[in-house]
């Protein structure tokens, strides 16, 4: 199936499910599939991850099972531009998650520094994410507009070729984010997003008829959806 194919109600990129509990379970099961085949055949498990309700609560539900969880680094898709202790860094959000769900030895999570200025961690950080071959797997979820970490639709940071961008105008505050391009979010053997609720309705039409906005052009390998989302 080719990426620049519209999305059909049978293609075997979507994951249908009649709940949001069960779009949930299904990712954290696939995630942690990925991850223990990864950690068994490699040194590291490098993730791309990104915050939001979709994907905490896809967190929430991963098992801590036999896994050597800190063998596992937690890279973010995408950061606000804010005091590194402020409650809105993504970051913090995905420590306390992890650390909920699977203890202490959840692994190490990786994000923009907030010590030096906005152009110096957009570099900083580029060259963290530049040292990696190829992620394992990046797991995004979808704003009711149609974005994916901090890439808006239209926006010119979708067009980036740099590793990392600065978005100065981010529609929500704060307004300034640093978030991975495309050409790195794409850079991953599993491209997944995981959306839902009838408030993605819109966006989920859109992004399987246009091949122009950031979902399609991340080129999802698996896209996971509830009813509310999909209809």
């Amino acid at each position: 199936m080719s990426f620049k194919d519209n999305f059909s109600e049978t293609d075997p990129r979507l994951k249908l499910f009649a709940s949001e509990a069960e779009v949930f379970q299904f990712t954290a099961k696939l995630l942690t599939e990925i991850i223990k085949t990864t950690v068994n055949e490699q040194e590291n498990c490098n993730v791309i991850v990104a915050a939001g309700r979709s994907i905490t609560k896809s967190l929430e539900c991963l098992l801590p099972l036999s896994i050597n969880w800190q063998r596992v680094n937690w890279f973010l898709a995408d950061e606000r531009c804010v005091a590194s202790d402020d409650r809105q860094r993504n970051d913090l959000q995905i420590r306390q998650i992890l650390q909920k769900t699977l203890g202490n030895t959840y692994g190490n999570v990786k994000s923009p520094r907030a010590d030096i200025n906005l152009e110096e961690a957009v570099k900083e950080y580029a060259t963290r994410i530049e040292q990696i071959n190829m992620f394992d797997f990046c797991l995004l979820g979808m704003g009711d507009d149609g974005h994916i970490a901090s890439l808006l639709p239209g926006h010119k940071a979708l067009k980036s070729t740099d590793i990392c961008c600065l978005v100065n105008d981010s529609p929500n505050p704060p307004s300034q984010r640093i978030t991975l391009s495309m050409r790195a979010l794409r850079n991953t053997k599993n491209r997944i997003v995981v959306t839902t609720s009838a408030t993605k309705k819109q966006a989920v039409r859109e992004f399987r008829n246009n091949p122009q906005t950031p979902v399609r052009m991340f080129e999802p390998t698996v896209i996971v959806l509830d009813h509310g989302a999909s209809k």
